[in-house]
């Protein structure tokens, strides 16, 4: 991968691999593969997967009739790259029939990818292809970041929009700093103010017992929440002295409320035109350097604007 060739620190952005279903969902990502093309000149890799299905009783005769899928796939991939919309623009294409997640590692390989980039399809379609295993091992798994783009993004004509804000989630996890890197890069490329966001979780309930435990729990709740939140605004600190972004001017928030809502939240107040998360490996049961991924997949759904996660 070439964004650690020479610099860890910079990334380095040539090779975008789109990964498209050819759906409504993948449709409203090209906005964004375009603007991210034009801007940082990227070649982009167009890749279409078409997923063996299990049969039975399939008589030898009707062998051929199985091409047929793939052929469609084939023309739908010369629609897509057909016109005046991918003029100027590098690109190369690729339709293949596998297993998705085994086929887009391969190219991510080949190609020397720095960004895969998916569109999600909200709940119902996010939990079929995401929690299904596709998006969800491409995000976990991937050595490059990944950029989703979800059905409620606003700022789909460019990556961050001009002048919005670049939304940085971190709770501090191993990766922090690597995918801070990345939320300091896209601010700097588009001028745009970065925004530092730890969430700290709400305290448990204190198990029942002999005594009231309501004035136990209450200045526990004070005191432990106050601690939680003075660390975390020097663990900020810390990170923006760390990545010399103090030229930045970033602005930092720590709020104690569920970490989804924090995000979505803050995402939607300052207008973000991009979230920057980190993510686990595959044998992590959270994402995003922050949450379960029930809760991950709840922002990717409903982000404002479109998402990366950067792996640790």
């Amino acid at each position: 991968m070439s964004s650690s060739a020479q610099n860890p620190s910079i990334p380095v952005l040539k090779n975008i691999l789109f990964a498209t279903d050819f759906s409504p969902s993948s449709e409203a990502a090209i906005p964004v593969v375009r603007a991210l093309a034009a801007r940082f000149a990227f070649t982009v890799h167009f890749v279409h997967v078409v997923t063996p299905e299990a049969r039975t009783a399939v008589p030898m005769d009707s062998l051929p009739e199985l091409d047929v899928e793939q052929t469609d796939a084939e023309d739908e991939m010369q629609l897509l790259l057909a016109g005046d919309r991918w003029r100027g623009i590098p690109h190369t294409s690729t339709v293949e029939r596998g297993q998705v997640w085994k086929v887009i590692m391969s190219l991510v390989e080949v190609r020397n990818i720095d960004l895969i980039v998916l569109g999600t399809h909200g709940h119902r379609g996010l939990k079929k292809l995401v929690l299904g295993s596709t998006a969800e091992q491409v995000i976990r798994m991937a050595p490059c970041p990944v950029l989703t783009v979800g059905p409620h993004a606003k700022n789909e004509n460019e990556v961050p929009a001009a002048d919005a804000p670049v939304l940085f989630a971190t709770d501090f996890s191993s990766g922090a700093h690597y995918a801070l890197r990345y939320a300091a890069f896209w601010a700097r490329a588009n001028r745009s103010r970065l925004v530092l966001l730890h969430a700290v979780p709400p305290l448990m309930d204190i198990p029942p017992g002999d005594v009231d435990p309501m004035p136990l729990k209450a200045a526990m709740s004070v005191e432990v929440i106050a601690g939680a939140q003075a660390y975390a605004r020097r663990q900020l600190a810390e990170m923006i002295a760390a990545e010399n972004l103090q030229e930045l001017e970033p602005e930092t928030i720590v709020e104690n409320w569920p970490a989804a809502e924090v995000i979505l939240a803050t995402a939607r107040e300052k207008k973000a035109g991009l979230i920057v998360m980190g993510a686990h490996r595959a044998w992590s049961q959270s994402l995003a350097g922050h949450l379960p991924w029930a809760t991950a997949s709840a922002i990717l759904c409903e982000a404002p604007c479109p998402v990366i996660t950067v792996r640790d």
